[in-house]
C-alpha cells in the first residue's frame, strides 16, 4: 500500500501539467525554523519508510534490490497506463521515467518535495505571461517589468486606461491562452484532457497572480 501510494503520488504530481494555477499559498513556510522542521520531518519519514521496506522485503522472502526493481517496473507500467488513457503524453511519461530511474521508493518523496509545484508553472510561464500581457494591452516585457516591481495583475489592470475588470481580464486571458495550449497539444507537450482542465480551472478558479505579485524567472520555458 505504501509503495502504491508513492507511485500514485508520483504520476499524479507529474501529470499536473495544468500550470498549477491555484491561488498562491497565503501561508508561506517560515524561512528558517519552518524549513528546518520540514527537513527533520522528511528525515524521520524517510527513516520509517526505509524500515518499512526492509520489513516488507523480509516478509516477502526477497531482498531490497528485487523490491526496487519491481518498483521501477510498476512505475513504467503505471506511466504506460496513463499514456494509454490520455492522461499523459509519451513525452511527459518518458521525462517522468527518466527522472525516477534508479531511485528507491523512499527517496522519491524528498526528491519531489525539492521541486514543489514550480516546475509545472515554469514550463509554460512564458505562454501565460504572453496571454496576460495581451489581455492587458502591453508587451510581455512591459508586464514582466511591472511584475518585477512587485505589482499584482489586479494592480496593473486597475492602472490601465480604461481600467480592466477581473471578468474582462479572465475572458481575454483564456482567449489568448487557448491557441498557445492548442499548439502545446499539437506538439505533444500537453494532452487534450490537460488543456481542458487548465482552461476549466481558469474559468472557475482564482486567476494566478491576480491578487498577489509574482516575479517570473527569466529561465522560464519558451513560447514555442
Amino acid at each position: 500500500m505504501a509503495l502504491a501510494g508513492v507511485a500514485v503520488a508520483v504520476t499524479a504530481s507529474a501529470a499536473g501539467f495544468n500550470f498549477n494555477l491555484g491561488r498562491p499559498s497565503s501561508n508561506p513556510p517560515a524561512a528558517s525554523a519552518g524549513a528546518a522542521g520540514d527537513l527533520q520531518a522528511a528525515a524521520a519519514g524517510s527513516a520509517v519508510c526505509t524500515d518499512f521496506i526492509n520489513h516488507f522485503s523480509t516478509d516477502l522472502g526477497t531482498d531490497q534490490t528485487k523490491v526496487n526493481a519491481a518498483f521501477q517496473q510498476a512505475i513504467a507500467e503505471t506511466l504506460a497506463d496513463q499514456v494509454k488513457a490520455g492522461k499523459l503524453t509519451q513525452q511527459q511519461a518518458d521525462a517522468i521515467k527518466a527522472k525516477l530511474a534508479g531511485k528507491q521508493p523512499c527517496s522519491i518523496g524528498p526528491s519531489l518535495a525539492t521541486g514543489g509545484g514550480k516546475g509545472a508553472i515554469g514550463a509554460y510561464m512564458q505562454q501565460l505571461l504572453a496571454a496576460a500581457a495581451g489581455a492587458l494591452g502591453v508587451t510581455p516585457d512591459e508586464l514582466k517589468a511591472d511584475l518585477q516591481k512587485g505589482m499584482s495583475l489586479s494592480q496593473i489592470a486597475a492602472a490601465h486606461n480604461p481600467p480592466i475588470t477581473e471578468d474582462q481580464f479572465r475572458a481575454k486571458l483564456i482567449a489568448n491562452l487557448k491557441p498557445l495550449l492548442d499548439q502545446a497539444v499539437t506538439d505533444k507537450k500537453l494532452t487534450s484532457d490537460q488543456e481542458q482542465k487548465t482552461l476549466q480551472r481558469l474559468q472557475t478558479g482564482p486567476i494566478p497572480f491576480w491578487d498577489k505579485s509574482h516575479k517570473p524567472s527569466t529561465a522560464a520555458g519558451s513560447t514555442t
